[in-house]
Protein backbone atom coordinates (compact mmCIF):
# COMPACT_ATOMS: atom_id res chain seq x y z
CA UNK A 1 0.00 0.00 0.00
CA UNK A 2 2.78 2.32 0.82
CA UNK A 3 5.37 0.96 -1.50
CA UNK A 4 5.15 4.20 -4.29
CA UNK A 5 4.78 6.73 -1.23
CA UNK A 6 8.03 4.71 0.59
CA UNK A 7 10.35 5.54 -3.33
CA UNK A 8 9.26 8.68 -2.91
CA UNK A 9 9.87 9.68 0.19
CA UNK A 10 13.64 7.88 -0.26
CA UNK A 11 14.06 10.05 -2.84
CA UNK A 12 13.33 13.41 -1.04
CA UNK A 13 15.59 12.09 1.85
CA UNK A 14 18.86 11.69 -0.99
CA UNK A 15 17.71 15.21 -2.23
CA UNK A 16 18.07 16.76 1.12
CA UNK A 17 21.32 14.97 2.20
CA UNK A 18 22.90 17.19 -0.87
CA UNK A 19 22.60 20.28 1.96
CA UNK A 20 23.88 18.23 4.69
CA UNK A 21 27.52 20.01 4.09
CA UNK A 22 29.76 20.95 7.33
CA UNK A 23 32.30 22.91 5.73
CA UNK A 24 33.16 24.47 9.00
CA UNK A 25 31.66 27.68 8.64
CA UNK A 26 28.47 26.90 9.92
CA UNK A 27 26.02 29.06 11.63
CA UNK A 28 24.92 27.88 14.71
CA UNK A 29 22.36 28.64 17.48
CA UNK A 30 21.56 27.76 20.93
CA UNK A 31 18.03 26.38 21.33
CA UNK A 32 18.35 25.50 25.18
CA UNK A 33 21.33 23.97 27.34
CA UNK A 34 23.63 21.92 25.30
CA UNK A 35 20.62 22.19 22.35
CA UNK A 36 21.62 23.37 18.71
CA UNK A 37 20.79 24.71 15.73
CA UNK A 38 22.40 25.31 12.80
CA UNK A 39 20.95 26.62 9.39
CA UNK A 40 21.43 23.26 7.42
CA UNK A 41 18.91 21.77 10.01
CA UNK A 42 16.61 24.78 8.91
CA UNK A 43 16.76 24.44 5.64
CA UNK A 44 16.28 20.67 5.57
CA UNK A 45 13.31 21.33 7.62
CA UNK A 46 12.12 24.17 5.26
CA UNK A 47 11.74 21.40 2.48
CA UNK A 48 11.05 18.97 4.13
CA UNK A 49 7.71 20.95 5.55
CA UNK A 50 7.21 22.02 1.76
CA UNK A 51 7.38 19.11 -0.20
CA UNK A 52 6.14 15.76 1.96
CA UNK A 53 2.35 17.15 1.80
CA UNK A 54 2.19 16.99 -1.78
CA UNK A 55 3.20 13.73 -1.86
CA UNK A 56 0.21 12.58 0.53
CA UNK A 57 -3.35 14.63 0.39
CA UNK A 58 -4.51 16.17 3.63
CA UNK A 59 -0.95 15.91 5.42
CA UNK A 60 0.60 17.94 7.91
CA UNK A 61 4.20 17.99 8.66
CA UNK A 62 5.52 18.18 12.29
CA UNK A 63 9.38 18.84 12.25
CA UNK A 64 11.76 19.57 15.11
CA UNK A 65 12.74 22.66 13.66
CA UNK A 66 9.38 24.33 13.19
CA UNK A 67 5.54 23.51 11.49
CA UNK A 68 4.98 22.07 15.19
CA UNK A 69 1.41 21.21 16.10
CA UNK A 70 -0.34 18.19 17.01
CA UNK A 71 -0.63 14.79 15.41
CA UNK A 72 -4.41 15.16 15.40
CA UNK A 73 -4.71 14.31 11.70
CA UNK A 74 -5.10 11.02 9.86
CA UNK A 75 -2.16 11.86 8.39
CA UNK A 76 1.30 13.46 10.17
CA UNK A 77 4.77 13.70 8.94
CA UNK A 78 7.04 13.77 11.69
CA UNK A 79 10.76 14.73 10.71
CA UNK A 80 14.12 15.29 12.15
CA UNK A 81 16.49 17.22 9.54
CA UNK A 82 19.25 16.40 11.00
CA UNK A 83 18.57 13.72 14.26
CA UNK A 84 22.62 14.31 15.77
CA UNK A 85 22.89 17.81 15.39
CA UNK A 86 26.07 18.17 17.98
CA UNK A 87 27.42 15.30 15.61
CA UNK A 88 27.09 17.08 12.40
CA UNK A 89 28.66 20.29 14.07
CA UNK A 90 31.56 18.71 15.62
CA UNK A 91 32.08 16.11 12.00
CA UNK A 92 31.08 13.18 13.81
CA UNK A 93 29.55 10.38 11.16
CA UNK A 94 26.64 9.82 12.94
CA UNK A 95 23.69 12.06 12.32
CA UNK A 96 20.39 11.40 9.81
CA UNK A 97 17.92 12.96 8.05
CA UNK A 98 14.78 11.12 9.71
CA UNK A 99 11.02 11.07 8.10
CA UNK A 100 8.27 8.92 9.62
CA UNK A 101 4.53 9.05 8.43
CA UNK A 102 1.75 8.61 10.90
CA UNK A 103 -1.87 7.06 9.66
CA UNK A 104 -4.21 7.83 12.91
CA UNK A 105 -1.50 8.18 14.92
CA UNK A 106 0.17 5.00 14.43
CA UNK A 107 3.44 4.80 12.97
CA UNK A 108 3.06 3.33 9.00
CA UNK A 109 6.25 4.17 7.28
CA UNK A 110 9.95 5.19 7.73
CA UNK A 111 12.70 6.65 6.21
CA UNK A 112 16.21 7.16 8.19
CA UNK A 113 19.20 8.33 5.97
CA UNK A 114 23.08 8.51 7.21
CA UNK A 115 24.71 11.09 4.38
CA UNK A 116 28.07 9.68 5.78
CA UNK A 117 26.95 6.20 5.35
CA UNK A 118 25.09 6.30 2.68
CA UNK A 119 22.74 3.63 4.06
CA UNK A 120 18.91 4.10 3.53
CA UNK A 121 17.29 2.66 6.40
CA UNK A 122 13.53 2.06 5.63
CA UNK A 123 10.15 0.35 6.21
CA UNK A 124 6.06 0.07 5.66
CA UNK A 125 3.52 -1.44 7.52
CA UNK A 126 3.62 -4.88 6.79
CA UNK A 127 6.68 -4.86 4.29
CA UNK A 128 9.47 -5.46 6.34
CA UNK A 129 12.55 -3.63 7.07
CA UNK A 130 15.05 -2.89 4.54
CA UNK A 131 18.89 -1.04 4.38
CA UNK A 132 19.68 -0.20 0.63
CA UNK A 133 17.59 -3.03 -0.45
CA UNK A 134 18.53 -5.50 1.62
CA UNK A 135 15.97 -6.89 4.09
CA UNK A 136 17.17 -6.46 7.62
CA UNK A 137 15.96 -8.45 10.96
CA UNK A 138 17.00 -8.04 14.25
CA UNK A 139 19.93 -9.77 16.17
CA UNK A 140 18.63 -13.27 17.98
CA UNK A 141 20.83 -12.30 21.59
CA UNK A 142 18.25 -14.16 24.04
CA UNK A 143 19.41 -11.66 27.03
CA UNK A 144 21.18 -8.58 27.97
CA UNK A 145 24.45 -10.28 28.99
CA UNK A 146 24.85 -11.91 25.16
CA UNK A 147 24.17 -8.67 23.46
CA UNK A 148 25.90 -5.01 22.93
CA UNK A 149 23.60 -2.06 24.26
CA UNK A 150 22.79 1.14 22.30
CA UNK A 151 22.37 4.38 24.54
CA UNK A 152 21.72 8.05 24.28
CA UNK A 153 22.60 10.26 27.72
CA UNK A 154 19.34 13.01 27.52
CA UNK A 155 22.42 15.73 27.33
CA UNK A 156 19.83 18.51 27.32
CA UNK A 157 18.15 17.51 30.84
CA UNK A 158 19.92 18.75 33.86
CA UNK A 159 22.98 16.34 34.96
CA UNK A 160 21.66 16.08 38.86
CA UNK A 161 18.41 14.69 37.73
CA UNK A 162 19.63 13.01 34.54
CA UNK A 163 18.69 9.00 35.53
CA UNK A 164 21.28 8.03 32.52
CA UNK A 165 24.09 7.51 34.87
CA UNK A 166 22.07 5.29 37.59
CA UNK A 167 20.02 2.69 33.86
CA UNK A 168 23.96 3.03 32.58
CA UNK A 169 25.00 1.61 35.66
CA UNK A 170 22.69 -1.28 35.74
CA UNK A 171 22.91 -2.44 32.36
CA UNK A 172 26.75 -1.79 32.29
CA UNK A 173 27.35 -4.47 34.44
CA UNK A 174 26.10 -7.15 33.09
CA UNK A 175 25.99 -6.45 28.94
CA UNK A 176 28.78 -7.07 26.14
CA UNK A 177 29.68 -3.65 26.32
CA UNK A 178 27.61 0.07 25.29
CA UNK A 179 27.55 2.31 22.21
CA UNK A 180 26.94 6.01 22.63
CA UNK A 181 26.03 6.87 18.92
CA UNK A 182 24.71 10.39 19.50
CA UNK A 183 21.91 9.93 16.67
CA UNK A 184 18.32 7.78 18.55
CA UNK A 185 17.07 7.44 14.81
CA UNK A 186 20.27 5.61 13.84
CA UNK A 187 20.47 3.51 17.13
CA UNK A 188 16.54 2.41 16.10
CA UNK A 189 18.36 1.53 12.57
CA UNK A 190 20.84 -0.05 14.30
CA UNK A 191 19.07 -2.32 16.45
CA UNK A 192 16.75 -3.17 13.30
CA UNK A 193 19.07 -4.63 11.45
CA UNK A 194 20.88 -6.59 14.55
CA UNK A 195 23.98 -4.31 15.59
CA UNK A 196 22.63 -4.55 18.72
CA UNK A 197 20.16 -5.90 20.63
CA UNK A 198 18.46 -3.29 22.98
CA UNK A 199 18.32 0.59 22.53
CA UNK A 200 17.79 2.57 25.58
CA UNK A 201 17.02 6.50 26.35
CA UNK A 202 15.22 8.62 28.37
CA UNK A 203 13.72 12.23 27.35
CA UNK A 204 13.06 11.52 23.36
CA UNK A 205 10.59 13.24 21.62
CA UNK A 206 8.16 12.42 18.28
CA UNK A 207 10.79 12.76 15.98
CA UNK A 208 13.67 11.04 17.50
CA UNK A 209 11.36 7.78 16.99
CA UNK A 210 8.83 8.15 15.03
CA UNK A 211 10.54 6.60 11.44
CA UNK A 212 12.36 4.12 14.06
CA UNK A 213 9.74 2.81 15.36
CA UNK A 214 8.27 1.20 12.12
CA UNK A 215 11.48 0.27 10.95
CA UNK A 216 12.31 -1.87 14.67
CA UNK A 217 9.12 -3.60 14.30
CA UNK A 218 9.29 -4.31 10.97
CA UNK A 219 11.98 -5.69 11.25
CA UNK A 220 10.71 -8.00 14.31
CA UNK A 221 11.78 -5.84 17.32
CA UNK A 222 9.56 -4.64 20.05
CA UNK A 223 9.73 -0.62 21.16
CA UNK A 224 7.88 0.62 23.81
CA UNK A 225 8.14 3.26 26.84
CA UNK A 226 10.24 2.08 29.95
CA UNK A 227 6.80 0.97 31.55
CA UNK A 228 5.72 -0.97 28.53
CA UNK A 229 3.31 1.36 27.26
CA UNK A 230 3.16 1.81 23.77
CA UNK A 231 5.08 5.07 22.66
CA UNK A 232 3.21 8.35 22.38
CA UNK A 233 3.53 11.11 20.00
CA UNK A 234 2.83 13.67 22.28
CA UNK A 235 5.42 15.43 24.24
CA UNK A 236 8.47 13.53 25.92
CA UNK A 237 9.16 10.05 26.83
CA UNK A 238 11.15 7.33 27.59
CA UNK A 239 12.03 4.91 25.05
CA UNK A 240 13.48 1.03 24.98
CA UNK A 241 13.90 -0.75 21.60
CA UNK A 242 14.86 -4.47 21.34
CA UNK A 243 14.93 -7.32 19.39
CA UNK A 244 11.89 -8.74 21.38
CA UNK A 245 14.10 -11.50 22.80
CA UNK A 246 14.83 -9.46 25.81
CA UNK A 247 12.26 -6.38 25.88
CA UNK A 248 10.77 -8.39 29.71
CA UNK A 249 14.09 -8.26 31.04
CA UNK A 250 14.94 -5.12 30.17
CA UNK A 251 11.31 -3.56 31.51
CA UNK A 252 12.00 -5.41 34.59
CA UNK A 253 15.13 -4.06 34.54
CA UNK A 254 13.98 -0.86 34.07
CA UNK A 255 10.99 -0.32 36.07
CA UNK A 256 12.24 1.42 39.31
CA UNK A 257 13.67 4.56 37.06
CA UNK A 258 9.92 5.03 35.54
Amino acid sequence: MYNDLLKKVMEVAREVAGIAQNDGHLSVKKKGAKDFVTEVDMKISDILCNRLPDLLEGSIVISEEGYKGKPDQKYCWVVDPIDGTSNFIYSHPDYAISIGLLEDAEPVLGVVYSPQSQEMFYAAKGEGAYCNGNKISVCRDATVSQTLVLAETNPYSDRVSNKFPKVFSNIYRDCIDYRITGSAALDCCYIACGRGGAFIAENLKPWDYAAGEIIVKEAGGSFTQWDGRRLTYFGNTTALATNGYMHKELLERLKEYV
